[in-house]
């Protein structure tokens, strides 16, 4: 590493990036906001410059940075107790859990907990096979469901997969993408072909034994590609049909964000077989969820 004494601490800390993470961690623009301090809706950077922050990290601050009740919550939690694992029984993990069995749709009542909505998506399809005794599941194109081996499996974002072909046992059905039409129609009159062509799909380049489907309510890193209402009731259907379990990708769109309703899969009407949830949820600490009946 250069000499550092004489570079200014932003320089400093950039030059210690590079030295010591990953070249796989990126920062946007040529010339990095170096970070130092947050609150509310404003972030400062470390030549103490003032910036309204309208990305919260990833959709993850959804209650603003350093918030003062939730910053309490979680010194004085750090304070009594932190980590016991899960073989002894917690008050606050309990607590948690009937909270997001009270706020989910439908019969969700029971959650096993994580650290990362990738956490989450792998528990979920891992539970959907062990109950349906399957292994394949249906995820969408331009989906997006985390980092892992499976998660990056599982997106439909060539810009977010690496390490060459993905895990077996997953295929990717076209969503709902009505700017962007892979069909070419025009909605109404297109009768939500692409709903309906994951039966086809299903049915040609599937075992016709599902385990699962995964979807996000409304794609995030898509495109914020936003379905018809109708598109996730005909799909569900569809799944079921075949024996799959029905999983809703709330890491990005739980917890209030797409507004009016405490999950984005309410908007459509639809009951999920499991939703998982991380990202706001916890405000930025590394808490995930998988919630199931």
């Amino acid at each position: 590493m250069r000499d550092v004494a004489r570079l200014s601490r932003r320089q400093e800390i950039l030059e210690k990036q590079k030295t010591y993470l990953f070249p796989s961690i990126i920062n946007y623009y040529s010339e990095p906001l170096v970070l130092e301090r947050g609150k509310g809706l404003q972030l400062y950077d470390v030549d103490g410059r003032e910036y309204l922050d309208f990305f919260g990290g990833i959709l993850t601050v959804i209650a603003g940075h350093c918030n003062d009740r939730i910053t309490d919550a979680l010194v004085e939690q750090a304070r009594r107790l932190q980590h016991v694992s899960t073989l002894f029984p917690t008050e606050a993990q309990v607590e948690l859990a009937e909270t997001l069995a009270r706020i989910t749709p439908g019969r969700l009542q029971k959650s096993f907990f994580t650290n990362s909505g990738t956490e989450a998506n792998e528990t979920a399809v891992l539970m959907a096979r062990a109950y349906t005794g399957r292994h394949e599941v249906v995820a969408l194109r331009h989906g997006y469901s985390g980092r892992s081996a499976l998660a990056m499996s599982l997106t439909g974002n060539l810009a977010w997969r690496v390490g060459g072909p993905g895990l077996p046992g997953v295929v990717h059905a076209h969503n709902a993408y009505c700017y962007r039409c892979p069909f070419e129609k025009t909605y109404p009159d297109c009768d939500l072909i692409c709903a309906r062509d994951i039966e086809e799909m299903i049915r040609t380049a599937s075992s016709g034994a599902l385990a699962a489907f995964i979807a996000e309510p409304i794609q995030g890193v898509g495109g914020f590609v936003t379905p018809p209402r109708e598109y996730f009731s005909i799909v569900a259907g569809i799944v079921r049909k075949y024996g799959g379990i029905f999983i809703s990708d709330e890491v990005q769109t739980g917890f209030g964000r797409t507004g009016g309703k405490w999950f984005g899969i309410e908007h459509w009407g639809v009951e999920p077989d499991i939703i998982t949830a991380a990202k706001g949820m916890a405000n930025g600490a590394p808490v995930g969820a998988t919630t199931a009946t």
